[in-house]
């Protein structure tokens, strides 16, 4: 059995598949996150508020970036 759960999604930069590991969905870490380059707060929204993740997309300048402190979270405001 495969332990990752394909969620059906395309990361645009590699263009390789987004799989969830189970383990970033046992215990979901909220926390606030803000983009360093526009300065807005980012919001997990859909099938990325079920899993914790390192990368984020900015849906004010459409842009991915890396949370400061490198930790997989979901964004909460």
């Amino acid at each position: 059995m495969d332990k990752h759960i394909d969620i059906e999604s395309v990361d645009r930069d590699t263009g390789m598949a987004i799989t969830i590991d189970p383990k970033d969905q046992k215990h979901l870490v909220f926390k606030t996150i803000v983009h360093s380059k526009c300065g807005e707060k980012h919001i997990d929204q859909g099938k990325f508020a079920t899993f914790n993740h390192r990368k984020h997309l900015c849906l004010i300048c459409n842009e991915y970036f890396y949370d400061n402190e490198n930790e997989r979270a979901v964004g909460v405001a």
